[in-house]
């Protein structure tokens, strides 16, 4: 209702990213590198109100369960990881989390990993990468000078 400027909701020292609501779109998941590596949190939203950590060891790309009660995300070492989360009005409570299963990526990969949850979380949508990935031969050329003409 009326006149409405953007504003910052979080601003720190830190690389945030991949920032997605809550089903009831009261709260936000993302990573945060504040820790000196990126990890999973949950924030409330519009008001920040609390802030939990919900991985273990690093998590990328965090999602939603359709119903809110479970978050899953990537880990850097591309396994896909799930933790039960229980969102009350001013406080979220993580369940201990799971690893799912190997997500397949393929090196050097500028997308990292990919995948999307059905509504259930029961099944994942993952892009498998076709072949194996190649670098391009190298070729070295020794005494090349002696090639070019006197």
């Amino acid at each position: 209702e009326g006149e409405q400027k953007p504003r910052a909701w979080l601003r720190t020292d830190a690389a945030e990213g991949y920032g997605v609501f809550s089903p009831d779109g009261r709260w936000v998941a993302y990573f945060s590198t504040e820790t000196g590596w990126p990890e999973i949190y949950v924030q409330g939203f519009p008001e920040i109100r609390g802030k939990w950590v919900v991985s273990q060891g690093g998590g990328m790309r965090p999602k939603w369960r359709a119903d809110g009660k479970e978050l899953y995300w990537a880990t850097p070492g591309g396994e896909l990881m799930a933790a039960p989360i229980d969102l009350q009005p001013q406080v979220v409570r993580v369940g201990k989390p799971e690893v799912l299963f190997r997500l397949p990526t393929r090196e050097r990969s500028n997308s990292g990993v990919e995948f999307e949850p059905a509504r259930d979380g029961r099944r994942f949508l993952t892009l498998d990468p076709v072949g194996e990935p190649r670098d391009p031969p190298m070729v070295v050329v020794l005494h090349w000078a002696a090639g070019l003409g006197k």
